[in-house]
């Protein structure tokens, strides 16, 4: 949205319709003052929410012209209010702008979108205009007193556990009037139940009072239909409960599916009640006692009719209708009968059995139903009829049936139809995900899933058609070689933002998700002309030279650029949409070194002194923007201003409970594509994948009150394999999982990854002070105090571990050891063993000690362990043993360990063949699984200078075969650049 400004809503006085509301676009002129400068439409601002587009989408569809064309055929707007004179015209206009106004309300009750009262002739809203929006319900209790000489009432209403008085507050504005929404003063009340005629007596007065002698009037017109629905107190005549005995009535009722059904209905001395129908509060009636007015009444027994309804659940009866129960094994009404002769004796100890039969008549012939699927742009057009015998409907006319769970239909001829029952699952999410057309159904292309669903063998595969086409070529300029199921990934990815579908690939951790999602985006912002690069040799630092002539350097913007004595002289890039990638801060560093390693694109971090006051302004230079969830949280109010080309959230089980901080950030980024990547999609709950989703396809479940009722409660508390189907169905086409064991064939032997590790700050301090020492004292002749060096540099290396391997004082935290904590905790959850090796006996003491604090069982192996084979047994055979620490000295020989399929070095050891021997650990024949091993880097440290000269001199290895003194064979060179 433009710069200051906002979107209000305001409350304005129709002169024919009353108090409307309207969205604004206003901007602040002073502290606390609004200006409201114009009515809200889609075309003045193209950073809408979706909360916002609604409110003005609804808003639109009550203005005059819009209520003209559906209400009158008049041909001026002045002919078609004049008209609405007479009441019965006003009627269903202003039923039809409550509809849209009570939707309006809930969005700003679910919002921080302000609402205000407007005052004619002035833009300027001040904070005495302001309305208070309360999530909670208002509720309405009566109070009815009779005496000799008057009868008289009152309502008093309270909100949020306050009483909110009624009478003589300014203004009064009617927003709603079945049920009640009104403004009052500056409260917004929003009642659940109560119409506002009931109310409008008690805006001026704190009771209503009659003569004693209209009393029998006003209690059969006020007082009992009030007791049904609302709380009541009274004085001065009697109100009277009385017990009714409920008497469950069972009986037999045909069937249109070959198959009886028991009708069960409770009887309460005259009145009758079914199993689905909603319990009143009570049931009262009139009566005179003595000449004096008694109310008598009396409520439904709960435990017995829902004890009535278990029992028929346990003789295995299924509830199929309001009152319908069928069994699987009385496939006929002779064998139901049977049945209930042989149980009389103990059903009768419940209920009232009658088994003559049903008077009704029924429709015992097929029912046949024909539907066509039309591909429109933006959704799919369905249309279905039903014939049923001699008569065709189109299937929206039974749309109340399937959503209330009416299975009996009544034909013209007066017989009765019984729905087939899997129409009830297998539609039901089709009408709560669409809109009606006439007579056909409009469905999002989102629910693609939910279509596929109903074509099943009638038509070609719709997932298949708008997700799943032809391989896309890898760009030229990823630097791998992608295997067969990363390229399945990347194109699967490629499509879904081609067609403006949302992701989520799920794929186990360690299959390479952080590639193929590097490769999308370098697909995704490679230039459609060939590159024209000039590579050129220079002895000036490359960031003096990008600062002078607009250039950047071959390694991005920061310190890796200082490195190198080349860089790529370009132009300044043109503008591009940014796309942010948000990560856990462990993370942040492996995302910008896997970026710059494996494709060309800048990279711009947005964290530490990189963070701005107006950080868009600099996003449009960078096709990549990284930053973390914390400063994600933090910054949001500044994030939100920009719209990225595409919001990707690494390890998204972060959002996956819609109530937290990190699941509100986010929802509030503007962007035109959004994928998540997570090896644990679903930790604690369904909840957590409603939240992930709900994120990358807005819609695509519903609400989150709609995604428990609809799948998480059939699923989880019933078991409901047809919900299971159904939200597989729904999700499917966005979500790409694969499992190590699925893409074995496709993988190498062993697969190994590097995980670089930030150092929080109290530890680089003290890495940076050691540091300095050592290069002080040893830089000029380190060759002729090797032992001295050889000391330094293995201080170096304990801090870069963890400062407390050197320092028992030292009370902070290591990054290393952060980063291989979550690392194991997501191993764990999937049920996976890990070795865990270093050189440093005390790094695996520490690891011991934070295991120990959170209750991780271990198993320990190193010079100093007396029973080897026990700790070897104990790891082996006990499950809950996940963890192995091995000293490499102790344990990188004669060890088979082949029940661990992941192994992590927490230390670049000098000699990469004792890496070697810990990786055959696990990697070894016997071994049935995919070995994965992890080394542990922190960034910035002598750890990382050894990885890098490994990775540019592949002899270098072979200088480090001699453990005892790992520095004989640097050169001097290699020296300095260690340390």
């Amino acid at each position: 949205m433009s710069e200051g400004r906002q979107l209000i809503v305001t409350i304005n006085n129709h002169p024919v319709f009353g108090a409307l509301l309207v969205p604004y676009l206003a901007k602040e002129v002073s502290l606390g003052v609004l200006e409201a400068e114009e009515k809200a439409t889609f075309t003045q601002e193209s950073s809408l929410s979706a909360a916002e587009k609604k409110i003005i989408s609804l808003a639109q569809c009550y203005e005059e012209k819009n209520l003209m064309k559906n209400y009158s055929k008049e041909r001026t707007i002045n002919a078609f209010l004049a008209k609405l004179s007479d009441p019965s015209r006003m009627a269903p206009v202003r039923t039809y702008i409550d509809r849209k106004q009570r939707e309006i309300i809930e969005l700003l009750r679910a919002s921080v979108i302000p609402l205000y009262i407007r005052e004619t002739a002035t833009k300027l809203l001040y904070e005495h205009h302001r309305v208070f929006v309360s999530d909670s319900l208002a509720e309405a209790f009566f109070r009815f007193e009779l005496d000799e000489r008057v009868f008289r009432y009152s309502v008093n209403c309270e909100m949020e556990d306050r009483l909110v008085t009624l009478q003589k507050k300014k203004p009064v504005l009617v927003l709603c009037s079945r049920p009640a929404i009104l403004v009052l003063g500056r409260d917004l009340l929003v009642f659940k139940r109560i119409e506002m005629p009931r109310l409008n007596p008690f805006l001026e007065k704190t009771f209503v009072e009659v003569p004693a002698s209209e009393t029998r009037r006003y209690l059969e017109k006020i007082v009992l239909p009030t007791m049904v629905r609302y709380p009541v107190s009274a004085s001065g005549f009697d109100m009277v409960v009385e017990y009714r005995p409920c008497v469950a009535e069972l009986s037999v009722t045909p069937s249109v599916l070959d198959r009886p059904l028991l009708q069960l209905r409770f009887c309460y001395g005259d009145k009758y009640f079914s199993p689905g129908e909603e319990m009143q509060r009570c049931y009262p009636r009139l009566e005179e006692e003595e000449g004096k007015p008694v109310i008598r009444y009396f409520k439904r027994n709960r435990h017995k009719e829902q004890d009535c309804v278990d029992r028929l659940a346990g003789y295995g009866f299924t509830q199929v209708g309001d009152m319908q129960f069928t069994a699987s094994g009385c496939v006929s009404e002779y064998a139901l009968v049977e049945w209930l002769h042989e149980h009389r004796e103990e059903l009768e100890s419940y209920f009232a059995l009658d088994i003559s039969g049903s008077g009704n008549t029924y429709y015992v012939g097929d029912i046949l139903l024909k539907q066509d699927i039309a591909d429109m742009p933006d959704w799919f057009e369905i249309r279905i009829t039903v014939q049923i015998g001699e008569f065709t409907f189109p299937f929206v006319r039974f749309r109340k049936h399937i959503m209330e769970g009416d299975r009996l239909f009544k034909l013209p001829d007066g017989k009765i139809a019984l729905l087939p029952e899997e129409w009830f699952e297998k539609y039901g999410d089709l009408f709560s995900f669409s809109s009606e057309q006439e007579e056909k159904l409009r469905v999002r292309k989102m629910h693609l899933g939910l279509v596929d669903g109903l074509r099943e063998n009638t038509g070609p595969a719709v997932s298949r058609e708008y997700v799943k086409r032809e391989d896309i070529p890898v760009p030229p300029r990823i630097r791998a070689a992608l295997r067969p199921y990363q390229r399945e990934g990347f194109t699967w990815m490629a499509h879904l933002a081609a067609n403006g579908f949302g992701g989520c690939l799920a794929d186990d951790m360690g299959l390479g998700k952080t590639l193929q999602t590097i490769t999308l985006l370098q697909h995704l912002y490679d230039p459609s002309a060939p590159e024209v690069h000039q590579v050129v040799k220079t002895a000036l630092p490359p960031v003096s030279i990008a600062d002078k002539f607009g250039q950047f350097s071959l390694f991005g913007d920061e310190g890796d650029a200082m490195q190198s004595d080349f860089i790529v002289r370009t132009a300044v890039p043109e503008k591009v949409q940014a796309s942010l990638v948000v990560v856990p801060a462990s993370l942040l560093p492996n995302w910008k070194r896997e970026i710059q390693r494996f494709s060309s694109l800048r990279v711009y971090e947005y964290a530490g002194e990189q963070r701005s006051r107006e950080p868009w302004k600099k996003f449009d230079r960078y096709p990549v923007v990284l930053t973390t969830y914390g400063l994600l949280r933090r910054d949001i109010e500044l994030l939100e201003n920009y719209t990225f080309k595409y919001v990707i959230l690494d390890e998204s089980q972060n959002i996956k409970n819609p109530d937290s901080v990190s699941y509100h950030a986010v929802i509030r980024l503007k962007c035109d594509n959004r994928l998540v990547l997570t090896g644990t999609p679903i930790e604690n709950s369904l909840k957590d994948l409603w939240a992930q989703f709900n994120f990358i396809n807005p819609g695509l479940l519903g609400t989150l009150a709609d995604f428990r009722n609809r799948f998480v409660n059939p699923i989880v508390k019933e078991g409901n394999e047809r919900a299971r189907q159904r939200l597989q169905q729904l999700i499917s086409p966005f979500l790409l999982r694969r499992t190590k064991e699925q893409v074995a064939p496709e993988l190498p032997a062993l697969m190994e990854e590097v995980v670089y590790c930030d150092m929080p700050e109290e530890q680089q301090g003290l890495y940076k002070k050691e540091k300095n020492t050592l290069r002080n004292s040893l830089l000029e002749e380190w060759h002729k105090n090797k032992i001295i060096a050889l000391n330094g540099i293995t201080r170096l290396r304990q801090l870069a571990n963890h400062p407390g391997m050197i320092l028992p004082e030292y009370t902070g935290s290591s990054g290393k050891m952060e980063q291989v904590l979550e690392a194991y905790e997501t191993l764990l959850s999937e049920g996976h063993k890990v070795l865990i090796f270093s050189s440093f006996v005390t790094h695996l003491k520490l690891f011991a000690a934070e295991f120990e604090a959170r209750g991780w069982k271990y198993a320990l192996l190193t010079g100093s362990t007396v029973d080897r084979e026990s700790e070897i047994a104990r790891f082996s055979r006990d499950r809950e043993v996940s963890a192995f620490f091995i000293s490499l000295k102790a344990g990188g020989v004669g060890l088979n360990l082949t029940e661990a399929d992941y192994v992590f070095i927490l230390d670049p050891w000098w000699n990469p063949a004792a890496e070697m021997q810990a990786e055959s650990r696990a990697h070894r024949i016997g071994q049935q699984k995919q070995v994965f091993v992890y080394r542990f880097i922190t960034s910035g440290t002598i750890e990382e200078k050894i990885r890098q000269l490994q990775e540019r001199k592949s002899a270098l290895s072979d200088r480090f075969i001699t453990e005892n003194d790992p520095l004989e064979q640097l050169t001097d060179e290699e020296w300095k650049e260690l340390i």
